[in-house]
């Protein structure tokens, strides 16, 4: 009995001392430059080193949250973040994104960032290695934790001479630094382009334990998007190594009636669901695998198309040897272009996760159905195969013309699902933009109150860099990771003058 009761005791200062530390980001304006000193007592408040007062521990501390510069290098824009948290150590994070050195001819690579205090202090990476001698553009990254204290980062690369790909890269000491890249799959630039890549880690303890994972758009036959006719599948390939080698490339998007068109460069009557992007792999507690991918036709052959857009998802029960057909979550209405009279562009990429525990899907987008952008939200308690109707996430006034986009859902290990997404209802001309943070108790059957997490709104047309269709740029999608205590958004932001990395530490409902 003394036995455990001291191991009670030990679990139990644990969690305070992890509160504290993390609570140092919970709320104020200044973010820390040091770890604070706590207090003798763990319910009295204390002071962080730069300023800005800490809340009482085991009392709800309201909004403004200190928000917390990511960013601080020389590179002159920043977009796409993405983060990942160590399921093993709350206080280990690991971001990247673009790290732009000509943002008006739409140059960049891949640069990442470490946080070992709960994101209220974080280390520059800089570029990832092994990319700068034969690679000429890394892009979209995101990373995945192993089964230990390994991390993985996956990107899209041009490479020379005329080569592009996707690549993986991997940590052992939980985001400090990143080894060589190794390539998933290479061609020849102008028979195949890489997009949106994503990657998970088998962490359930059962027989496939350690795989990885690998999903992106596998694009052919044309360039894609601006009107040109081409083939957007999904690629999936598996690694049984760490990350070493990887499997060939198998395409999963399936067949299905609803698909049925007579797009140019198909069969005749193809029932093929590609015209494929987003595509998001997660594992459920059992191993099973599900994936979700936008499937839309807007971007390839607007004139005429009469093809719904959807959201659907695959599922394979044994480590993506074998698929399902795809199920439809939802016809949308595709966010696909701008925010008249903005002039960053848009899509409804969908944000999809698994609860660690029950194997409850979820799954959100952004959606014009009522006439501005809202957030959509879509739940399955049977591993994929039935969805429920959508549900709005953002809690302002229907029809209003604020635009709310770019979500990122997460599930804490508790069951907690966060959703945040960007959004424009601060600001009458709905120019500036917002993060925002939906939150649900109940496995989505109800949001708590949304909550504003940036202390200052952005505007998206500072220093915004230039795609190659003429567009101002601020990224296609945001960071979120979550656990038990804390959410933490990761956001790109002009607030300094230019596009910069900010995070926050959130404490979770």
């Amino acid at each position: 009995m003394r036995t455990i009761l001291q191991l009670l005791k030990r679990r139990v200062l644990m969690i305070v001392l992890l509160a504290l530390v993390l609570s140092a980001c919970s709320q104020g304006t200044t973010p820390p430059v040091s770890s604070p000193t706590p207090a003798s007592s763990p319910t009295s408040s204390y002071r962080l080193p730069g300023g800005g007062t800490c809340v009482q521990l085991g009392v709800r501390p309201q909004a403004p949250f200190a928000n917390m510069r990511v960013s601080r290098d020389s590179y002159l824009a920043h977009s796409e973040p993405m983060l990942v948290e160590n399921p093993r150590n709350q206080l280990d994070l690991v971001g990247g994104s673009k790290f732009f050195t000509d943002p008006k001819r739409y140059q960049f690579q891949i640069g990442y960032f470490t946080s070992f205090d709960g994101g209220c202090t974080w280390t520059d990476g800089g570029l990832l290695p092994g990319f700068q001698q034969r690679f000429t553009l890394t892009s979209d990254i995101v990373f995945a934790f192993g089964t230990r204290n390994d991390v993985y980062a996956e990107v899209l690369y041009q490479a020379r001479p005329g080569m592009s790909g996707v690549a993986v890269s991997a940590s052992t000491d939980g985001g400090k630094t990143f080894g060589n890249p190794v390539s998933v799959f290479e061609s020849k630039e102008n028979l195949v382009f890489n997009d949106k890549p994503w990657i998970t880690v088998d962490q359930t303890g059962g027989p496939r334990n350690g795989n990885l994972y690998a999903t992106w758009s596998y694009d052919y036959g044309n360039d894609c998007g601006e009107g040109n006719p081409c083939v957007e599948e999904i690629a999936f390939s598996r690694s049984s190594d760490g990350g070493k080698t990887f499997s060939k490339p198998k395409f999963i998007e399936g067949n299905a009636p609803f698909c049925a068109n007579s797009l140019p460069d198909r069969p005749a009557r193809s029932t093929r669901c590609d015209g494929a992007i987003g595509a998001t792999p997660v594992v459920l507690p059992d191993g099973s695998l599900a994936v979700a991918f936008l499937n839309s036709y807007t971007a390839i052959v607007p004139a005429g198309n009469s093809i719904p857009d959807r959201q659907l998802v695959v599922t394979s029960p044994d480590g993506g040897t074998t698929w399902t057909q795809p199920v439809p979550v939802a016809t949308i209405s595709n966010i696909n272009g701008y925010f008249l009279p903005e002039r960053y562009r848009n899509l409804s990429l969908p944000s999809f996760a698994s609860d660690p525990r029950t194997g409850q899907l979820y799954i959100t987008w952004s959606d014009k159905a009522t006439g501005d952008a809202d957030i959509l939200f879509s739940a399955s308690s049977d591993r994929g195969h039935s969805w429920s109707a959508p549900l709005r996430v953002n809690d302002d006034p229907l029809r209003n013309g604020e635009e709310q986009f770019q979500p990122q859902v997460a599930v804490a290990p508790g069951g907690v699902i966060s959703i945040s997404f960007f959004d424009t209802r601060l600001d009458p001309k709905h120019k500036l933009i917002d993060v925002y943070l939906a939150q649900s108790r109940d496995r989505g059957a109800t949001f708590l109150k949304n909550a504003r997490i940036t202390t200052q709104s952005w505007d998206p047309t500072v220093d915004a860099p230039i795609d190659g269709s003429g567009s101002q740029f601020i990224g296609d999608y945001q960071g979120l990771a979550v656990d038990n205590l804390f959410v933490h958004p990761f956001w790109n932001d002009t607030r300094s003058g230019a596009q910069e990395i900010f995070t926050a530490a959130v404490p979770s409902a």
